[in-house]
């Protein structure tokens, strides 16, 4: 990773006294980083610096405060830049440096740091799946803002995941990539969001929708919440959409509507009007 000064200790009194130097903006973009892992420049843009006149204008000022929290350790930038070097400074990708992630978790003097620091640069599928959960944040939120509905919760890995008993009894994992709640007047609807790439064969993504309906059948989630939440497949294509559909349509006891295949941009529609029947 870039970004990151020569490795020093770091004592309680000059944590503390970065600590007290952040401000509150300061500090929620670092859990931002934290939370999603990676971001680039771009992406917090849109989540932080929205109150700027211009795209130019919040760019400058999350590349001023960027670099500011780099030159202190809180963040790190990666070698690898999404989009190239062509793609200018927003293309830049960000992870919590090691100050970052002891100032989060109140870290000793020792250098105790959060799993969430990462000494090595990720894989690229890796990066790019959690660049792309950010998008889908990004787009709720940008629906949110609308006033259409409310996002009244939204809940990242591994926060997001639920556990539950297999036929043996043995723990089993159910990990989507987001849980989301949204309200309007009328309505409150609960979703799990997973996002897919288009880099694994359908019979993976159709294993994965059979363990949603394991976990349905456990009745764990509608007894917290009161339905089970709809699952929204967020896809790049059309062309992927109709072929995971056609996955499911061919696989006995499939074909009920819990699941819903969906590009990016279809993701604003759907949550406002509601889902179309996962949540029964």
């Amino acid at each position: 990773m870039t970004g990151q000064l020569p490795i020093k200790r770091t004592g309680r009194r000059e944590l503390e006294i970065i600590r007290t130097s952040l401000s509150d903006g300061d500090l929620a973009i670092l859990r931002l980083v934290a939370d999603h892992r990676f971001l680039t420049t771009n992406q917090i843009c849109k989540f932080h610096f929205t109150n700027k006149p211009t795209k130019t204008a919040a760019l400058r000022s999350a590349n001023r405060t960027l670099a500011r929290l780099r030159d202190l350790r809180l963040l790190v930038s990666l070698e690898r830049r999404i989009g190239g070097v062509r793609a200018g400074s927003g293309s830049f990708v960000w992870s919590l440096g090691i100050i970052g992630a002891r100032t989060l978790n109140d870290g000793d003097a020792n250098g105790s740091t959060s799993c969430r620091y990462r000494e090595h640069e990720p894989t690229t599928t890796f990066l790019e799946h959690h660049l792309a959960v950010a998008e889908v944040h990004l787009e709720l939120q940008m629906v949110a803002s609308g006033q259409a509905i409310a996002l009244s919760s939204l809940q990242l890995e591994p926060t997001c995941w639920r556990s539950y008993l297999g036929p043996g009894g043995e723990r089993r994992w159910l990990k989507p990539d987001l849980a989301v709640t949204t309200t309007s007047d009328d309505f409150e609807d609960h979703w799990f969001f997973e996002i897919d790439r288009g880099t694994e064969p359908p019979s993976r993504v159709l294993r994965k929708c059979l363990q949603y309906r394991e976990y349905r059948a456990t009745g764990i989630e509608a007894h917290r919440v009161g339905v089970f939440p709809a699952v929204v497949w967020i896809v790049p294509s059309s062309k992927r959409v109709q072929s995971l559909q056609i996955c499911l349509k061919e696989r006995e006891g499939m074909g009920d509507r819990l699941f819903s295949f969906i590009t990016l941009d279809q993701l604003g529609d759907l949550v406002i009007s509601g889902p179309e029947g996962g949540t029964q």
